[in-house]
């Protein structure tokens, strides 16, 4: 990802950028991993959000993410966002994200400003996942599900917002390439999903940044 200039959101830009697409069809993350396992289960995958929590914090905006639990069947012990499976009493993919995010880190929907929808991203474990943009509106003490999440941790947006942060790598798996983002913020490794998430998001800020 290199050659592509940093940029620095505030809130307003923010805000700026998902106002003036709220009418727009958001087209499908179109990552390497996430094109690969679009194709290859088809149209049989189960939907899913995560909310992107943007949290105000030592005077600069932060992402705030979790880390799950290290018993958890699918992706033990990564970096990630909070959310899940959506569930009949979900009447949207925003009420996904923000019912999940309560139960998993005690986030009050109240507190969430929501600003909008990033695109879709497959996933290895069958999952078609929406992300949710939202504001932390207050600061808050999180409160764990520990069955899900050991930890929460914030980074920078602003290093999160730089492109030369990330690379893609390359790992073989079930017999074929997978490539996929990542980076390492203060020994912190983001990577798979929630990394190319991150980088979707820098794509859609820094089309309204030129």
């Amino acid at each position: 990802m290199s050659k592509r200039p940093a940029i620095k959101p505030t809130q307003a830009s923010l805000r700026r950028h998902f106002r003036a697409h709220i009418s727009s069809a958001v087209e499908p993350i179109r990552h390497p991993e996430s094109v690969a396992f679009k194709t290859r289960f088809k149209g049989r995958y189960r939907s899913a959000a995560v909310l992107v929590p943007i949290i105000q914090q030592d005077q600069q905006l932060q992402l705030l993410l979790t880390q799950r639990a290290e018993h958890l069947r699918h992706h033990p012990g990564q970096i990630s966002f909070p959310g899940g499976s959506i569930e009949s009493v979900d009447n949207s993919l925003e009420a996904t994200a923000l019912r999940e995010s309560h139960e998993e880190i005690g986030l009050e929907q109240h507190n969430v400003e929501l600003l909008g929808r990033l695109g879709d991203y497959y996933t290895v474990s069958g999952y078609c996942v929406t992300p949710v943009v939202g504001l932390v509106k207050h600061a808050f003490s999180p409160t764990l599900d520990a069955s899900e999440v050991s930890r929460t941790l914030t980074v920078p947006l602003n290093f999160l917002m730089s492109p030369d942060n990330f690379s893609l790598q390359e790992v073989l798996y079930d017999n074929e390439m997978r490539r996929y983002f990542s980076t390492e913020y203060q020994s912190e490794k983001i990577w798979g999903v929630t990394a190319g998430i991150i980088v979707a998001l820098y794509e859609a800020l820094l089309a309204s940044h030129r």
